[in-house]
């Protein structure tokens, strides 16, 4: 115990920084769900750990005593550096999560001036008045009370904290990492359905436009050639006329004939094209059954989660989706809610 309260750090001991640092985390925490309440108007746990904790206040405020303990007399200074100093690391934890999970916990993308969703000028100006209150009315206090506590007793206390803190750790990232690879299928499942579906609405569309097409080109072109037919016979003699007239004749029934020939021919081309029709029908029919399942098993995950939420309210990834309902998933920052509205479009259509 003598390493820990001997061992100085920025003029604070090491027994000093982890009593700070644990009742930090709480107080943060007890800040966001006071927050939560007041906005959502729901009483929920709105840290990312299980436990009564927040542990980016914790680092959070260890951060700014090391930094601005010596600037605690200039208020302008104390400001700025608690605008700038959370800031920066509300920024690095929401990214660093981001790497991690592909999962946006917190966003501030409807805020005007906001740097990637992570950070906002609004909370960067709230964390500056919040450090000034802090180190000047709320530290003095919470010093006091970690000296007064025996030093014995307070290691034996943080020995045991810290231990349920790291068990939580280890809990909460393997719940992450499971939420995280849920939403990342829900989210496949739902970009895949919605290609198909538009592959198979465009390979329909064109299809029935190249025949549209091909038949009004055609009419077209019988139309020319009939106009052309009546210019060039006023210009004709009687008796060219009559010779031109029996030489169409004779073409047309050559045509007829070699139509008819052909036919005879191409009968097993046209049961092979008959065949080839019928199965690209299956495959159609097989593709659109196949989407209808794959809405079918999304609208059972989605169903599934939800549930979820409503059954698990204290541990795990339930708790998660409570905690976090607005949370935003992979690069297309989509949300749980975007996810099941594009699962209810893609039914619809």
């Amino acid at each position: 115990m003598s390493f820990f309260v001997n061992t100085m750090v920025c003029g604070f001991s090491l027994y000093q920084i982890l009593a700070f640092f644990l009742i930090y985390s709480c107080l943060g925490w007890c800040l966001e769900v006071i927050y939560a309440a007041v906005s959502t108007g729901q009483l929920v746990n709105r840290g990312f750990l299980n436990g009564p904790v927040c542990p980016i206040y914790g680092f959070g405020m260890i951060i700014v005593l090391f930094t601005l303990s010596p600037l605690a007399d200039n208020l302008l200074l104390l400001y700025l550096g608690g605008v700038i100093l959370p800031s920066v690391l509300e920024l690095v934890g929401g990214w660093a999560l981001y790497k991690l999970y592909h999962t946006r916990w917190w966003d501030y993308s409807d805020f005007p001036f906001n740097i990637g969703g992570y950070i906002c000028l609004e909370f960067s100006l709230l964390w500056g008045v919040g450090t000034v209150v802090v180190m000047k009315a709320v530290h003095p206090v919470i010093a006091g009370f970690v000296e007064m506590v025996p030093q014995m007793v307070g290691f034996v206390l943080m020995c045991i904290l810290y231990a349920c803190y790291a068990a939580d750790v280890v809990v909460t990232a393997f719940a992450a990492s499971d939420l995280a690879r849920e939403l990342d299928a829900l989210e496949k499942v739902a970009d895949s359905m919605h290609a198909v579906s538009d592959a198979m609405t465009e390979l329909l569309g064109t299809t029935a436009m190249d025949v549209d097409q091909k038949m009004d080109e055609s009419r077209l072109q019988l139309k020319l050639a009939a106009a052309e037919a009546r210019d060039n016979a006023a210009k004709l003699s009687p008796r060219d006329a009559a010779a031109a007239l029996r030489a169409k004749a004779d073409e047309a029934m050559e045509a007829a004939r070699k139509s008819s020939q052909e036919a005879r021919l191409n009968a097993s081309e046209a049961a092979a094209a008959v065949k080839l029709a019928a199965k690209g029908t299956a495959e159609r029919t097989a593709e659109l059954l196949r989407l209808e399942q794959l809405a079918e098993e999304l609208q059972a995950r989605s169903e599934e989660m939800r549930a979820r939420t409503r059954s698990s309210k204290y541990f795990g990834k339930g708790r998660m989706l409570r905690a976090y309902p607005k949370l935003r998933h992979g690069e297309k920052h989509r949300s749980l809610d975007e996810l099941r509205e594009r699962l209810k479009y893609e039914r619809r259509h």
